[in-house]
């Protein structure tokens, strides 16, 4: 959950150093615990690392400094997983001789075996990482003779695992050699100048449109200027599609905005109508699917699986048959028995590399050869190779570690598969579908008004709620997935302890906690759920909580029984209730992103959290 950044080039009069430091920067939304740097030049390799977020390190050693005539450099923002965040457990890894350098991201399985042997060879390891024993590897077969390229891919052979890395080598100015598989890996061009790889597109968006997306078990010979591809397994050259990226530059950019998190809420309305747009043919696949299969399932981790939990409510509104949403890490354990042919899996996933997503969605396609549609904010990512069918939402790029456009835009992926549904079973009047429409559609419309009118009720929320840490995020039908995301979000950002629940399901345990003014935000569309959901806010107002509401614009009864109400401004009728997972969540995004201001924290980079989770 790293993120790693590479550079070589023919230019003259740049700074290697000022290029890698940025490149880090714009990946810091991967991993910010440490972060290191490492060039070569005149057959050295020049190191520059340590523990902290990456500002914090450039005020203590200068990132950008590094020899005048270096061309070529490795950097690295680290998420920690195999050791703690310590100078020594940061990246760059070298071997004995200091001449072999390697960033990383992913897990290697097999480690510690490895570093066993290697250490009974003589090997001395300076780190508690599992990375640091694929320099040591590399070092160990040059030492037999093979060439640079032959070493790398016997060191890899020899590993289990994730990873995607870089290497660079002391006395190979002119060559880095990158690998993937089961972590993310980009090749960005600028043709006959320069060669970058990175984690993700943002890293180099700035200095090149064009780019490689790499496929597991690929190896890449990177030179100023171009870049040759290999298979792993036996050698072989692979020719590989050169793609220009449609994301604007501005779209990894703050453009104003402090935070990246705040700049992605405001974006919403725009993402969602780039959405509307997606091919009609992509819908109508998803549709024909879901209409065929036997049995349904759907599965993500994190927002995603919220995200999953409001479109499936939405789509067996229209489809008629029950979909099982499973956690995608607990898939494998909980359908071992039951999973049959003829069954569809639907897996989101906002990268598209989260890993426990793939490997759910790899083991039933293995196993039980089903279908698999999946959901994905990233051309050309791990999942869509493993999908029958796919739909790339068009977010943007999103920065923020906590996913706010993102989870609009699969919401509304979901809505239009369902309502294609409708159409294709016609269980509703032409007349019907049409308001359906009509009201998804005006999703866009309806945030951009909150975003303009209402967001001095959120603000005003949190000086009530400055001192509070434990809070109730209650609801009732689909307005419990957006209880569930709304709450996760205070928790990620704001670090305050939540609870999402069912509003009935609470009486069972969860109201045992209330006492005077412990603050119970409802989430109240007034849909077919709306009379059960005031006996249990007169409830919990019954015990002393605070009663904090989400309503649209037109609502009263529970407004009369609410401490604090934020409005949503859209009609109240049942054909926008049914999307009010899209329309409510900008408030509880704002919630989570003004409760970690007046905290101190910062909303871009929560404590402990990476933007895509690609181990275990």
């Amino acid at each position: 959950m790293c993120g790693i950044f590479g550079v070589i080039t023919n230019q003259k009069d740049i700074s290697i150093g000022k290029i890698a430091f940025e490149g880090i920067k714009r990946l810091e939304y991967r991993g910010y615990d440490s972060c290191g740097i490492v060039t070569q030049f005149n057959s050295k390799l020049y190191v520059k690392k340590e523990s902290g977020r990456i500002d914090e390190i450039q005020k203590k050693i200068n990132l950008t400094d590094f020899p005048n005539g270096s061309k070529l450099a490795l950097a690295h923002t680290r998420w920690a997983t195999h050791g703690a965040p310590t100078k020594n457990n940061s990246h760059p890894h070298l071997d004995c001789s200091g001449e072999i350098a390697i960033v990383h991201n992913g897990i290697i399985d097999n480690f510690i075996e490895l570093r066993k042997e290697l250490t009974d060879k003589g090997h001395i390891f300076k780190s508690d990482t599992d990375t640091e024993i694929i320099p040591h590897l590399i070092e160990d077969f040059i030492k037999d003779g093979l060439n640079l390229k032959d070493a790398v891919i016997r060191a890899l052979k020899r590993c289990r695992g994730a990873y995607a890395i870089a290497i660079c080598y002391a006395k190979s100015p002119d060559l880095i050699f990158v690998a993937r598989k089961g972590s993310p890996l980009v090749i960005g061009i600028d043709q006959d100048r320069a060669t970058y790889c990175a984690s993700d597109i943002p890293a180099f968006l700035p200095l090149t449109r064009y780019c490689y997306i790499m496929d597991d078990d690929e190896l890449a010979k990177l030179e100023a200027g171009k870049v040759s591809f290999f298979n792993i397994n036996d050698d072989t050259r692979i020719e590989k599609e050169l793609q220009e990226i449609e994301w604007s530059i501005d779209a990894a950019e703050k453009g104003g905005y402090e935070h990246f998190m705040l700049k992605e809420i405001y974006e919403e309305p725009m993402a969602l109508r780039r959405t509307m747009k997606i091919h009609k043919d992509q819908i109508i696949n998803f549709a024909n699917e879901l209409w065929s299969a036997s049995n349904i399932y759907i599965t993500a981790a994190g927002t995603s699986f919220y995200a999953s939990l409001a479109g499936k409510y939405i789509i067996t509104k229209f489809l008629g048959k029950y979909i099982h949403a499973v956690e995608c890490s607990e898939f494998k354990n909980e359908l071992a028995e039951c999973l049959r042919e003829n069954s569809v899996v639907i897996a989101l996933s906002q990268s598209g590399e989260t890993i426990d997503t793939i490997d759910a969605i790899r083991w039933a396609k293995r196993k039980k050869g089903v279908k698999v549609l999946s959901i994905t904010n990233v051309v050309g990512s791990t999942i869509t190779r493993y999908s029958d069918h796919v739909i790339v939402t068009r977010a943007g790029p999103e920065i923020g570690v906590a996913a706010t456009k993102t989870y609009c835009t699969q919401v509304l992926t979901l809505a239009l598969i369902a309502l294609e549904i409708a159409k294709l079973r016609k269980i509703e009047s032409f007349e019907e579908i049409k308001k359906y429409y009509e009201a998804l559609n005006s999703t866009p419309s309806i945030i951009e008004e909150f975003l303009e009118t209402k967001v001095d009720s959120v603000k005003k929320i949190i000086r009530c709620l400055d001192k509070e840490h434990n809070f109730f995020f209650l609801a009732r039908g689909i307005s419990i997935a957006t209880a569930k995301e709304g709450g996760l979000k205070l928790k990620e950002i704001a670090c305050r302890f939540i609870e999402g629940y069912s509003a009935a399901h609470a009486k069972h345990g969860p109201i045992s906690l209330v006492r005077d003014g412990f603050p119970i935000i409802f989430i109240a569309p007034p849909d077919e759920t709306y009379e059960r959901l005031i006996g249990n806010v007169m409830e919990f107002k019954a015990r002393g909580g605070k009663i904090i509401s989400l309503v649209v614009e037109s609502d009263e009864k529970i407004t009369e029984l609410s401490d604090i109400t934020i409005r949503i401004p859209q009609p109240g009728d049942r054909y926008h209730n049914l999307f009010s997972p899209i329309t409510f969540i900008p408030a509880l995004q704002l919630l989570a992103y003004y409760t970690a201001l007046s905290h101190g924290l910062d909303p871009d980079k929560p404590l402990n959290l990476s933007k895509t989770v690609t181990v275990h």
